[in-house]
């Protein structure tokens, strides 16, 4: 790899801050999930009402990102612009399908191939220079297709699945397939005990979940299922409405059409995550419009009065910076410390997830200074030919293994996965680098030269 480093693109501080905020409340929620708070508790539907907001300002954030992005090609070649953008995205949706493996969630649509896919779409239709008018409506009838499919997924399966799926819940195969869900030994000895026995149900529709999702045809998961095309692309788009128009004479429409959408957001029961099914169709009305309102107006406040002089400042601007190895670090805490108590929680009937704040707590910082630690190392070595060949080598002969033994060793698998998206992390950024310096578009010529 060259020695010289291209111009890296100018970032806004506030925007770094929103993102970063965002990956922090994503940090607080995984803690809730995998401690075990009681989904029914009190306690579970608070923290969702007011920090399961976080989709929505991260992938606003992200569209502004794409309309800047759009912005700065206009006066460049083009062709070459637009070569190199789709790379990088086709870079990171393949590099996503490898973070899945440590999900155990390959063949579903994980949060970097969501982002990949909704950013190639938002720029190539940002490029396009639509009307405000026409991507706010676009927006809207892409949250009524998701929101239509979300309140009705189980009807989009063939007739008779959802009966045959049942004898699978107890099938020695399936729980070897999925261990980090259910375990055949600990759910038979914690049956007989009615007090443990709630748990044991909601493990195993858990399990009847993802067999469910499973059943769906690629392209309907590339559409609806988790991080899916859609609805999150419609929060870019809007994403690159809010940054055409903030700070400009129009900025006021923008309130009107954020209130709007907290508006419409009570035309519809509201609802809170309670199974995981709910996590992987999200698209309902209160859920996109409340959340749609909160972003867009949070981050016209943001973009207006942020200063970012605090030292707390900066390290939340840090942390929506690095947000693509926040989002993989955070997993060695709340795997190996959420988790556990979790587990320990439920074979004993302890109230472990008692503990849930300092989870939280522990999340948030120990993802900060591991991000901070890897992020020191790439930057000072990032340039030397030696970083990109160790790293790629690295993340291949992990890749490899862990695939070889996904489903046959699916444990040991799932061990091996934490060094594979570390180096997934680190790979990253010289891949795109790398992309930078081939395909550096020149600057447009004047006409007639």
């Amino acid at each position: 790899m060259a020695e010289t480093k291209p111009a890296a693109p100018r970032r806004d501080g506030d925007l770094d801050w929103i993102k970063g905020i965002a990956c922090i409340f994503m940090l607080m929620l995984h803690a809730v999930v995998m401690i075990g708070v009681p989904n029914r508790h009190v306690l579970w539907t608070v923290q969702f009402q007011f920090i399961h907001q976080f989709y929505a300002w991260f992938f606003m954030a992200s569209g502004m990102n794409v309309w800047r992005s759009v912005s700065r090609d206009m006066n460049r070649d083009r062709r070459r612009a637009l070569t190199s953008y789709m790379l990088m995205t086709a870079a990171l949706f393949g590099l996503g399908i490898v973070y899945s493996m440590n999900r155990r969630m390959l063949g579903q649509m994980e949060l970097f191939q969501g982002v990949a896919a909704c950013t190639a779409i938002s720029y190539l239709i940002l490029r396009r220079n639509w009307p405000n008018w026409s991507l706010i409506v676009v927006s809207v009838l892409l949250f009524g297709a998701t929101a239509n499919w979300s309140y009705f997924y189980y009807d989009m399966l063939p007739a008779g699945k959802i009966d045959a799926l049942i004898p699978q819940l107890f099938d020695a195969q399936t729980w070897h397939d999925y261990p980090l869900v259910i375990n055949a030994k600990a759910l038979q000895a914690s049956f007989a005990n009615a007090e443990l026995r709630p748990l044991v149900v909601d493990r195993l529709h858990r399990l009847f979940n993802l067999l469910v999702i499973h059943e769906y045809p690629y392209w309907k998961r590339f559409l609806f299922v988790h991080f899916s095309l859609l609805p999150w692309v419609a929060w870019f788009l809007l994403g690159g409405v809010l940054m055409r128009l903030a700070g400009s004479r129009h900025e006021k429409w923008l309130y009107l059409l954020f209130g709007g959408f907290l508006a419409a957001s009570f035309y519809a029961p509201w609802y809170v995550p309670r199974i995981q099914m709910d996590f992987y169709f999200r698209g309902k009305i209160d859920f996109l419009f409340w959340s749609s309102g909160i972003a867009g107006i949070s981050i016209l406040l943001t973009r207006r009065f942020y200063k970012g002089r605090l030292k707390i400042n900066k390290a939340i601007e840090f942390i929506g910076r690095e947000s693509f190895m926040i989002f993989i670090l955070q997993w060695i805490f709340v795997d190996f410390v959420c988790l556990p108590l979790s587990l320990f929680g439920g074979r004993t009937g302890a109230a472990t997830w008692k503990v849930f704040p300092l989870a939280q707590i522990g999340t948030v910082l120990v993802t900060f200074y591991l991000a901070r630690f890897f992020a020191q190392r790439r930057d000072a070595n990032i340039l030397k030919p030696s970083y990109f060949r160790f790293w790629g080598i690295f993340t291949l002969i992990f890749g490899v293994v862990v695939s070889a033994t996904y489903w046959s060793r699916p444990i040991l698998s799932w061990f091996l996965s934490y060094p594979l998206i570390i180096g997934v992390g680190m790979l990253f950024p010289a891949v795109r680098l790398l992309i930078r310096q081939v395909m550096m578009p020149k600057k447009k010529q004047p006409e007639g030269c």
